[in-house]
């Protein structure tokens, strides 16, 4: 059998081949459904269940496992951030700014945060949650949609290795929709959906033109597996698998001064021209290309080119933990289940021991035609029981009745140890769930829930990197209904606001340019350090609040206004500003004078400082004419000696002449 490759406006077969290899993955589902189930509180079986009945004890409710997740999935409720657009390049650092401003608005109105606050839920639960990040199909509504995907509806590249599936071959999202919505969704194939769903019997195939319902038919006959897979007739529902798939072209590259690569387009001016000029490097390479097709079981809907603006597919996956070996995901769960099976069966253990009750009775100790042996052994742990005894017994004590309650403080024990590891295989601290702890002071308790947030460190690790991969795909949507048009952003600054222009063409000197062109923007989406969270905002107005106490007059009246912004009153930007507004008089006094002051202390330092550079004018100055007065001394000096060399040699000479006179003579 020839392989079928995944190529463009893939084949029926390669799409048969993805659904057996989705067939023949690890069966992780059904623990993660279970892990689900544990939380939800359905953790009684049908076993269990009898044996209270038996042990005549009401069911039991015994979730522990519960509120240990709750306080995890708080955690991230209180350290919540928001996203931030940053650029390396301080040229573009006004974009950056627009860009955040709008990113912040996209992730309030598309409800982002809930929907990776569900997905967290999910993977810490589960194992793995799911974030769709797209369009919005109605025109009326934001136009960015994010939302949360359950885990059992998407199927993906088992090979893939990367945590955001940007090496898998595809992926696959199922869902079940109304037949009648699927055909106005689809009105190009509304007669194959309703032949399909009718199995074909109000149509001649073989008749007429050649419409392709003959291939359709023969396709679904050939299909492996039964209609009942996608069509529920009994709801009146088709599940449409909705497949995104990768394949490889050719293509060209080119290879930028920076380091950077981009993908030529011939269509692109810019591009001819940095080629011509010989400012970039063509290189030849394997380009990767992004599909979205439709599927009705094997009928293939829609097949068209990814709309998103880069080769990333549309769904985030949020990882807790994944096996070493199968690569399967699990949560937080998964280790809890076993203490909490122990909990339950303790908690019955427990019941059964109190209730336990041991008889030991003569063969003629009862009235037997008052109450049996059996009826006495049922009533006799009872609060009102009532045995009749055999008056002509030969044992007075031939009935005794013993309670054995010993053991019901070490079963007590061993559960209290079995709720405990609950919370410690969950890496969860009796601090962080606000429970009674050891530790007495602040310090030690804030230890042990910063101990606990450094054990839950690597699935939060996982969830902030989901999460900036969901803002790095609302960035790009965003850009993509920028390019090419011009745009006003309002940026927040303090009391005041800026506007940032995007795409707007102006004149300089050098000719017109593209003010903030959006198509050149290198920026990037990061979290921001500081949560967003009320919790976290009311810690900061307590620790605002105490330099506000401590600080003079003078800058209380700065700092009041920035401190009313942290609190949860309404409308307190407003009144932030009004503050400024009524104080502004006073500040400016008060700065007035502030200035004066400093002003006046700089001109003391500076006139000490010129008397200081007097003194030492003076001091080199004296030095200086001391120093003249020692070379002039010196020069004449020289010149004494020059004179008395020249009389001395003048002597000599005479002395010379004279004795040369005396002897010619």
């Amino acid at each position: 059998m020839i392989e079928q490759k995944i190529t463009s406006d893939i084949a029926v077969e390669a799409y048969d081949k993805i659904c057996r290899d989705i067939r023949q993955q690890p069966k992780w589902r059904l623990d993660s459904d279970t892990d689900c189930d544990y939380y939800d509180g359905a953790q009684t079986t049908a076993e269990v269940v009898q044996r209270l009945k038996e042990a005549g004890i009401p069911p039991q409710d015994s979730n522990l496992i519960k509120p240990t997740i709750n306080a995890v999935l708080g955690l991230e409720a209180r350290s919540r951030t928001d996203y931030k657009v940053t650029s390396d390049d301080e040229s573009q650092a006004e974009i950056a700014e627009g860009l955040s401003a709008r990113i912040k608005e996209a992730e309030t109105e598309s409800r982002a945060d809930r929907a990776m606050s569900d997905a967290y839920s999910s993977m810490i639960r589960a194992g793995i949650g799911w974030v769709e990040v797209s369009r919005e199909f109605d025109p009326l509504k934001y136009p960015y949609r994010v939302r949360e995907v359950h885990r059992n509806e998407i199927y993906w590249d088992w090979t893939a290795k990367e945590p955001d599936l940007s090496d898998a071959r595809y992926l696959r999202r199922d869902k079940w929709v109304d037949r009648l919505q699927a055909s106005l969704m689809l009105p190009d194939q509304a007669e194959l959906i309703q032949n399909s769903w009718c199995g074909w019997n109000n149509l001649d195939v073989y008749e007429g033109t050649d419409t392709g319902m003959a291939r359709a038919y023969e396709i679904e006959q050939a299909w492996g597996q039964g209609q009942q897979d996608y069509l529920n007739r009994n709801s009146g529902m088709v599940r449409l698998s909705e497949l995104w798939y990768r394949h490889f072209e050719e293509g060209y590259v080119l290879a930028l001064p920076d380091g950077k690569a981009i993908e030529y387009r011939e269509e692109n001016p810019y591009h001819q021209m940095a080629v011509v000029q010989g400012r970039v490097q063509v290189q030849k390479s394997l380009l990767a290309r992004t599909r979205v097709s439709i599927w009705l079981g094997p009928h293939k809907l829609m097949d068209v080119p990814s709309p998103l603006p880069n080769t990333d597919f549309p769904y985030v996956p949020f990882w807790c933990f994944r096996k070493d070996r199968s690569r399967a995901p699990y949560g937080l769960i998964r280790d809890m289940r076993g203490p909490q099976d122990q909990i339950i069966d303790l908690d019955i253990l427990l019941y059964e021991v109190l209730n336990s009750v041991k008889v030991e009775v003569d063969n003629d100790a009862l009235d037997l035609s008052q109450n049996s042996y059996h009826e006495v052994a049922q009533n006799i742990s009872s609060l009102r029981s009532m045995t009749v005894l055999n008056a002509q017994r030969r044992n007075a004590a031939g009935f005794k009745v013993t309670r054995e309650h010993q053991l019901a403080a070490q079963v007590f024990q061993l559960m209290q140890e079995r709720k405990r590891r609950i919370e410690e295989v969950g890496g969860i601290y009796r601090a962080m769930l606000g429970a009674d702890t050891t530790a007495t002071s602040g310090v030690a308790i804030n230890s042990l829930v910063e101990q606990g947030s450094t054990v839950l460190a690597e699935p939060n690790d996982n969830f902030r990197y989901a999460r900036r991969i969901v803002g790095q795909q609302l960035l790009a949507l965003i850009k993509q209904d920028m390019l090419g048009n011009a745009t006003a952003v309002a940026v927040k600054r303090g009391a005041g606001q800026k506007i940032v222009y995007f795409n707007r063409q102006i004149v300089t000197d050098a000719g017109p340019v593209v003010e903030n062109d959006i198509a050149t923007a290198q920026v990037k989406v990061v979290l921001e350090d500081i949560p967003a969270t009320p919790s976290f905002r009311a810690q900061q107005l307590r620790s605002f609040s105490q330099i506000v106490q401590a600080a003079p007059p003078a800058y209380q009246a700065v700092l009041y206004p920035a401190m009313l912004e942290l609190s949860d009153v309404p409308n307190r930007h407003e009144l932030a500003d009004q503050l400024r507004k009524v104080s502004g008089g006073d500040a400016a006094d008060q700065r007035t004078q502030l200035m004066r002051e400093q002003f006046e202390a700089a001109m003391q330092q500076q006139q000490l400082a010129m008397t200081g550079l007097r003194e030492q004018l003076v001091k080199a100055q004296q030095a200086l004419a001391d120093k003249s007065r020692e070379l002039d001394l010196k020069e004449r000096n020289l010149d004494i000696e020059e004179e008395k060399f020249e009389v001395d040699a003048q002597l000599k000479i005479e002395e010379l002449q004279l004795k040369h006179t005396d002897t010619a003579f």
